[in-house]
């Protein structure tokens, strides 16, 4: 490159805020290409031209052998992507691509005006953004001991895990702190506290590395030179959210997804599970066959709520478990909007409820009680839900049988809930809304006896619906089969079918509730 400032590459860095100056710049030893190393903490870069993974040390550079692409690139994010967090100006310099059994997200290196790095977290359109601490972590856990919701103290602040995962590196672009290669693990456990956000990463060993931060937007970063909706179209082969159908490789049933967004589906049909990349797709696994279920939403419809228009991508029927009682079941709809993520809806004998999945978490306010964005919500219910059914495309690998533990907190028409896995825990935010108003939403008209429904009935009954079933079924048997004893004698045992009618309906009245789809 000429040391000329009319050069393209040092208007477009000036312009980035970077002084081409400062960079250190070698041409690639594989291709001639030329390769900026932006800090003097970069110790590797990726060829964008052929991919060679070329080693800084020192003022020398070598070449290390091929980096492999990243995987199908649908991220808005880019290099050079410039933004700002808490005043101030960052640029994106690299990215590695990091894949686990259920999916893969990118970490993103980025450099701030003064110097100092950062890395920004993107994982199915959920962002964080983190710099390391000074500080060491004192006690820390041991990495294969940490559970999704264990606490841990840092800094003043007392954090709780929400994920903990072993990932391997796939892919990687631009230059990076740290050598990376195709078999490089990263071994991290996330926490979170409120708004902030807590990365412990035990990839160099047992002793982590900290990084603090927070869960961010790309709108409160400011964010600047995303990728247009045709670059992403141009290396991705379709446009990020855009229906794209591709036939089950089990069955040969058509499957529409969304490429970028939801790349793991659930055949409606035959119910295998699969794996959609780059237009291709790939059994994951079989399910055994399934009774076919009928929702009263269902695939592609679409949901205009507060003027935005959702489509319904993926469903599920889930099962309480650890009851004693018979167990109830739901159904949860996935609803996918380009700009603003993903939305749930969830149907219920308890009626519809329309729900968010948190970036804040609620903290605790004592008594058993938690505090969200001031509203304090008070413990309700601890139960396990299982996964019984699902169909279309989801932003994570659904199995059937996959199980949770939920806890909910009540305040209001709200319900915040807890969902804990093996590896995972989220925090979402769920609000009673009328069934008039998923109606008015979805375009669909009441029928008689409540919502309409697509053909059969998804099993929602659960153990109200049933009781209620059977209560009246032998309340029409104790009336049939009294009637001429009661006249023969007088009405003299009138007590007997009337205590037997308390005792029936005493359990109806202590679980109340009312059918699904009714309005509050």
């Amino acid at each position: 490159m000429r040391d000329d400032p009319s050069s393209i590459h040092e208007v477009r860095d000036s312009a980035l805020g970077l002084s081409a100056k400062s960079m250190y710049q070698i041409a690639c030893p594989s291709c001639g290409a030329q390769v900026a190393f932006r800090s003097a903490a970069s110790v590797m870069a990726v060829c964008a031209y052929c991919q060679s993974t070329l080693l800084r040390d020192a003022d020398s550079v070598r070449d290390i052998g091929k980096m492999s692409a990243v995987l199908e690139d649908y991220s808005p994010i880019q290099i050079n992507t410039a933004g700002m967090f808490e005043g101030k100006r960052f640029t994106v310099v690299g990215r590695i691509q990091l894949e686990y059994e259920d999916g893969y997200w990118n970490e993103w290196y980025a450099l701030f005006d003064d110097g100092t790095a950062c890395w920004l977290s993107d994982a199915s359109g959920k962002y964080a953004l983190t710099t390391q601490s000074s500080a060491v972590p004192q006690e820390v856990p041991i990495f294969e001991r940490i559970q999704p919701g264990g606490r841990f103290a840092f800094e003043g602040a007392g954090y709780v895990a929400s994920d903990v995962r072993t990932a391997r590196c796939t892919g990687g672009q631009g230059e990076l702190p740290f050598k990376v290669g195709e078999d490089w693990q990263a071994k991290v456990a996330d926490y979170r506290s409120g708004p902030r956000f807590l990365t412990l990463d035990y990839s160099d060993g047992p002793a982590p590395v900290a990084y603090v931060g927070k869960a961010v937007t790309l709108e409160t970063m400011a964010c600047q030179l995303l990728r247009e909706e045709t670059q992403i179209e141009q290396s991705a082969g379709k446009l990020r959210g855009s229906t794209a159908n591709l036939e089950c490789p089990n069955c040969g049933a058509s499957i529409a997804y969304r490429p970028g967004i939801a790349q793991h589906l659930v055949c409606q049909t035959c119910h295998a599970e699969v794996a959609a990349r780059a237009g291709q797709a790939e059994v994951l696994a079989k399910n055994e066959e399934l009774e076919q279920r009928t929702t009263t939403l269902a695939l592609g419809d679409i949901a205009k709520i507060g003027g935005a228009a959702w489509t319904l991508i993926g469903l599920m029927e889930c099962r309480e478990t650890g009851s004693t009682e018979e167990a109830s079941t739901w159904v949860e709809y996935l609803l996918y909007h380009p700009q603003k993520g993903f939305q749930w809806i969830v149907e219920s004998m308890e009626g519809w409820d329309l729900v968010t999945v948190l970036d804040e978490w609620p903290e605790a306010a004592g008594n058993g009680q938690l505090r969200l964005r001031g509203q304090v919500f008070s413990k309700l219910y601890d139960y396990g839900a299982e996964v019984i059914w699902a169909a279309g495309a989801f932003n994570w690998r659904v199995h059937i049988g996959d199980r949770v533990s939920i806890s909910d907190f009540k305040q209001g028409n709200m319900t915040l809930t807890a969902e804990r896995s093996a590896s995972e825990l989220n925090w979402s935010l769920a609000k009673r809304v009328a069934a008039r108003d998923v109606l008015g939403w979805f375009g669909k008209a009441a029928e008689a006896g409540g919502l309409p429904r697509q053909t059969a009935t998804v099993s929602t009954g659960g153990t109200r619906g049933q009781l209620r079933t059977v209560a009246w079924i032998f309340t029409a048997l104790i009336v049939v089969l009294n009637i001429p004893v009661l006249f023969s004698s007088g009405f003299d045992n009138i007590e007997i079918p009337f205590f037997g009618l308390i005792a029936l309906w005493f359990p109806i009245g202590k679980f109340g509730g009312s059918s699904a789809g009714d309005d509050d």
